[in-house]
């Protein structure tokens, strides 16, 4: 089954029947709630487990989705089930967004044609809510069911009350990347394994940046970089500033102007220094094209990467995988996450089985297991060893994914001159946060200023 997680445009679907929970075991999920069923309907045709799920009987047996993509996934083994249809006898008909995706939207909701659930991004919230296409899910939610809590679900979802409302329904936040590195140039260093490092509680800040330093060389003497230690990509900035557990644009209850703390400026003063203004151990080249050659010795990206751009390093250099380095004296190793947005529209015809639907995803997160590894963790690894990664790649992989997360609420503002996190690249963050505070001020006025959806677009 194919698993992109953490992918900046495009959202990581709930329904993407993939295991992604290192908090849950076999045993855990034996226990989901205290409906367990009694009834015979623990499994589908003797294979999917079904233990937990709530008796439900489905009026309206049809959910209309709008996305950029497929919501029913497809199924590669007996144990997995989607268990809105398998269960429930439920039925997706999907939208497919086409052109102008938030365009194409409210062309069909001002023609009547409203779907139940909208898919969106980052951006999509709060402006959804601000050009009131959507209601609370409050008032159809079985969110007392324990399993919003085993999925890890139900703290993402109430860090996005608006109002005090559940307006935007999400799994477990997932992680935006981690960072790939290339074994041979490690070695050739004479450096440990990063992964051991962190085994060890010691990658941290500093040691990453030892490591960069260590890794960046002159092999001709010509005066330019051969192999630098870091190849930048589009999310490592913030990526990396999320590391202090502060971000530029926050949020809780409201958007919050971040930009000045202590914490951001010391992760963005960090950033700048590895440019050329600094150490010049970071490349801006292209970071594909960087890692994948050994001109870089580290990667932060999406897991899938690994597969899709580096697939002949795992048996040539040889790759490695560890989280983004703890922020020093910090009490967690936070990384970087994004949620998914699934929005009730106003209007929906069928706001009961779009809710169930939400329900079942969540079961299939959690029950979605194969018998033959015994545990979500198992199971996780296994799917990563079929796409050709190594078995302590994988279980880092598997590992970063129990991490503390910090959602990364400034991709939800646009501001005019571009995100903050890439400006710091070539400008001391001091100097960049006196001068964009009063646009940050003025770019989170507008974007939760409520508007109609004829005055304006959803930014992209």
């Amino acid at each position: 089954m194919k698993r992109k997680m953490g992918k900046r445009i495009g959202i990581k679907l709930l329904a993407a029947l993939c295991v992604v929970a290192l908090a849950f075991t076999a045993a855990a999920c034996s226990d989901v709630g205290d409906k367990a069923a009694s009834d015979g309907n623990a499994s589908v045709d003797g294979k999917a487990d079904m233990t937990g799920l709530p008796d439900k009987t489905l009026a309206d047996k049809k959910v209309v989705i709008y996305s950029w993509m497929d919501f029913v996934p497809e199924k590669e083994f007996e144990w997995q089930s989607f268990r809105f249809i398998d269960y429930y006898g439920g039925e997706v008909e999907m939208i497919i967004g086409s052109g102008n995706y938030y365009e194409d939207l409210y062309k069909r909701v001002a023609a009547g044609e409203i779907p139940d659930i909208v898919i969106g991004e980052a951006k999509s919230f709060p402006a959804m809510i601000m050009r009131d296409l959507v209601q609370p899910w409050d008032e159809y939610l079985d969110y007392a069911d324990p399993v919003w809590e085993k999925t890890g679900a139900k703290s993402d979802i109430e860090a996005m009350r608006w109002d005090g409302k559940i307006y935007n329904l999400t799994g477990k936040a997932h992680t935006l990347g981690v960072l790939f590195y290339n074994k041979r140039i490690i070695e050739e260093s004479g450096l440990e394994e990063p992964a051991t490092l962190q085994e060890r509680g010691e990658w941290d800040w500093d040691a990453f940046k030892r490591y960069l330093d260590e890794t960046t060389v002159d092999n001709d003497g010509d005066g330019t970089k051969d192999v630098y230690g870091l190849v930048n990509t589009g999310d490592f900035p913030l990526a990396f500033i999320a590391t202090t557990g502060e971000i530029p644009i926050d949020f809780s209850d409201s958007f919050i102007n971040n930009a000045k703390s202590d914490k951001v400026r010391e992760a963005a003063d960090f950033i700048y220094n590895l440019g050329e203004n600094g150490s010049n151990t970071m490349s801006l080249s292209d970071p594909a094209d960087a890692f994948s050659n050994g001109k870089a010795a580290f990667v932060y990206t999406n897991d899938y990467r690994g597969y899709e751009d580096y697939a002949q390093l795992w048996t040539t250099d040889g790759i490695g995988i560890v989280p983004m380095p703890a922020y020093p004296g910090g009490a967690e190793q936070w990384q970087a996450a994004l949620p998914d947005n699934m929005w009730l529209m106003k209007g929906a015809k069928n706001p009961e089985g779009a809710a169930l639907l939400m329900l079942a995803q969540q079961y299939d997160t959690l029950l979605n297991l194969d018998p033959s590894a015994g545990s979500v963790e198992s199971t996780e690894i296994n799917e990563w060893l079929t796409k050709g990664y190594t078995e302590d790649a994988a279980a880092s992989l598997v590992s970063i994914s129990s991490l503390p997360t910090k959602l990364l609420f400034s991709r939800n503002i646009e501001l005019p001159d571009g995100d903050l996190e890439y400006l710091a690249l070539s400008n001391p963050w001091t100097t960049l946060a006196d001068a964009q505070s009063g646009v940050i001020d003025k770019a989170i006025t507008d974007a939760t200023t409520p508007i109609s959806v004829d005055s304006g677009t959803i930014p992209e």
